[in-house]
């Protein structure tokens, strides 16, 4: 059990953790190193950690945006599929890391934890919830510019809480960088979302200000939410060590399954739907016609009339339902994205993890436009120049005061 109210044990221990060099989601798991977190030999660490978590995922999250775009527009209510399709496959594939038919079956043949079940539960708690949320949140006509722009307020939340509830205190730098990444998201999702011609505003013709009200609330509660649970992962990892991501991403996707049989009759219902939709192969003509102009397209297009030519894949095609697809699509990219979430947890603050993941976005977005072959706007560029600027602020400011802390030790 956490003892949360002796800090400075937690710090004493922190100190004494080795940090590991394994191993991304989008909603969450934040660990921080208590500060002064990292020790200046530790830097090149955090910074590879970051660049591993981020690089390899942007392309990942253009293809999980456009799953998810592709689901909701469909099926407005389908949050909680999309969130259990996610979790089971999660914890499937997290699964043989922690398999061991020699604990028998008391342990349930899974081998011993590092962390208490009972703290797992408490985390659980808090992840599947915020995950929930979110995802909730698109069924009252919330669309995914404004849900992406709502949700970069996550490291000012974070920044909030930890200030007033852990006691933590930052640097004007750092209040500055937070600032200039959060309008920056906020400002390229918005020129974004108005050259496509998508509706972002609170009060549209086809959306109710009662309902579109209930979905901000759903979403900053969600925020709200997920910034404690940054600080609960922070007090977790200090008691019990930084070299458990596995074990974290392992328990809190496989603790949360149980909690979705409430939702049964409504998963079934959603999965009926989806399930119904036209094989993947009788939409193909049309996503021809429509991915002409598109470099990702045209690369997608090629490489399924290429697979489609084998007789038992294009069996398969023919028996796979597109809504299906695309769930299938988003969460396996759902899963590659938390691993990398993980990874930097275990390096870094929780407040850095929310920045990181606010430059990912960006970077995600000026994918997409290029990929999809979107024009660059105006609005685009300044967002893309603030989230940088303030990307680069925070990590310089976040090296000035390791170097401080260093010569204070």
């Amino acid at each position: 059990m956490i003892n949360d109210s002796d800090p400075s044990q937690r710090k004493a221990n922190a100190y004494e953790l080795k940090i590991p060099s394994n191993n991304l989601g989008d909603t969450t798991l934040r660990v921080s190193p208590p500060s002064p977190e990292l020790k200046e030999k530790d830097a090149p660490g955090l910074i590879a950690a970051a660049a591993h978590a981020a690089i390899p995922t942007w392309a990942n999250m253009v293809l999980m945006v456009f799953a998810l775009e592709a689901i909701i527009k469909e099926q407005p209510t389908a949050g909680p599929l999309i969130t259990f399709a996610q979790f089971v496959l999660c914890a499937l594939f997290t699964l043989p890391h922690f398999l061991s038919f020699s604990a028998g079956p008391r342990a349930l043949f899974l081998s011993p934890r590092a962390i208490p079940l009972r703290s797992w539960l408490i985390y659980t708690s808090f992840f599947v919830t915020v995950n929930m949320l979110n995802n909730w949140a698109f069924a009252y006509k919330i669309s995914v510019p404004l849900h992406i722009i709502v949700r970069s307020g996550g490291p000012v939340a974070s920044m909030i809480v930890g200030c007033i509830f852990n006691g933590k205190r930052y640097s004007r730098g750092q209040i500055l960088a937070v600032a200039m990444l959060t309008m920056g998201v906020v400002a390229a999702a918005l020129a974004d979302a108005q050259a496509k011609g998508k509706s972002i505003e609170i009060g549209s013709e086809d959306t109710a200000m009662m309902t579109t009200a209930t979905g901000f609330t759903i979403l900053a509660l969600a925020m709200v939410l997920s910034a404690f649970q940054g600080i609960y992962a922070d007090r977790l990892y200090a008691t019990y060590g930084r070299d458990h991501w596995k074990e974290a991403l392992f328990y809190s996707h496989t603790l949360s399954l149980p909690l979705f049989l409430t939702s049964y009759p409504q998963l079934s219902s959603q999965w009926r739907v989806v399930s119904s939709t036209p094989s993947l192969l009788s939409t193909f003509p049309q996503t021809r016609e429509s991915a002409v102009s598109s470099t990702m397209g045209n690369t997608a297009l090629s490489v399924l009339t290429t697979v489609q030519k084998h007789a038992p894949v294009q069996s398969a095609l023919e028996r796979l339902p597109v809504q299906v697809a695309f769930l299938i699509m988003n969460a396996l990219t759902q899963y590659l994205c938390i691993r990398g979430v993980h990874l930097l947890s275990a390096k870094s603050s929780s407040l850095t993890v929310t920045v990181v993941l606010n430059i990912r976005k960006l970077v995600s977005l000026l994918l997409s436009i290029y990929l999809f072959g979107n024009h660059l706007g105006s609005g685009v560029l300044v967002g893309a120049v603030l989230v940088f600027v303030g990307g680069g602020l925070y990590g310089f400011e976040g090296a000035r005061l390791r170097k401080v802390a260093t010569k204070k030790a």
